[in-house]
């Protein structure tokens, strides 16, 4: 008699790593209660014609959540969104965070530059993913991919014998060198589905993920991270950050 394999789920979860360059703890808590406000607190807005720095600052007015933006020429010479863009919003007891990121798809649609928004250690920054990836960005995640290691065994009933019997053979889990085949496999999902253009390795990005043991490290600004819990590849916990952005 043999009992089916039991279906594993894959988790993915975010455990802090120590670095050399890490600095004291930062207001992890902090962001994570701004991004939990912008999500929860509804709000109603009517923008016609309103410059879009004027539009988030009245979302962030409304909700007491900082919101910045990265204009185009500030400092002189830096890419960012023009202020000159203008907001047609009319938008009664919906959720911030959905305004906020209606207002970032106009401005997409306004630019040539493609905009996101990412956590600070100062609240919320609106600006074109170039300007999002500059090196001071960057933070350190590392991704434990431990049950993708982890495979079912199949069990056989011991074979009927006077006397008694011994247990039943299982089959081994996967071999160091299977494991590591998988998780790259998993490291090439992501990069392939999650801000594609990001990545060293496909598109020259300053965005890099390395396999250590049963971990997945990724190097990335808040918004790629963020992307990658939502990408639903496999279940994802949100951890505070290591390395702040500045």
């Amino acid at each position: 008699m043999r009992m089916a394999s039991v279906c594993v789920l894959v988790l993915i979860t975010p455990v802090a790593l120590a670095s050399p360059w890490q600095s004291a703890p930062q207001n992890h808590a902090a962001r994570d209660r701004w991004v939990a406000t912008l999500a929860s607190k509804k709000i109603s807005l009517t923008f016609q014609h309103l410059p879009i720095a004027q539009a988030l600052q009245a979302i962030s007015q409304k909700t007491g959540v900082s919101i910045q933006g990265l204009w185009l020429d500030t400092p002189v010479g830096c890419t960012g969104i023009d202020p000159a863009i203008t907001i047609n919003l009319e938008m009664k007891d919906m959720r911030a965070l959905e305004i906020l990121e209606m207002i970032v798809r106009q401005a997409n649609d306004s630019t040539q530059s493609d905009c996101r928004w990412q956590t600070t250690i100062s609240g919320i920054e609106v600006g074109p993913k170039s300007r999002l990836l500059r090196a001071g960005a960057l933070e350190r995640r590392a991704y434990s991919v431990t049950d993708l290691g982890f495979k079912a065994p199949n069990f056989q009933a011991p074979a009927m014998q006077s006397g008694g019997g011994s247990g039943g053979a299982t089959t081994p889990p996967f071999t160091p060198s299977q494991n590591d085949a998988r998780y790259q496999k998993l490291k090439l999902l992501i990069q392939s589905t999650v801000e594609s253009d990001v990545w060293v390795e496909s598109s020259g990005g300053p965005c890099t993920i390395t396999v250590f043991d049963d971990k997945l490290i990724v190097i990335a600004p808040d918004f790629v991270h963020r992307a990658i819990a939502q990408s639903q590849i496999v279940p994802t916990n949100i951890h505070p950050t290591n390395k702040p952005t500045r």
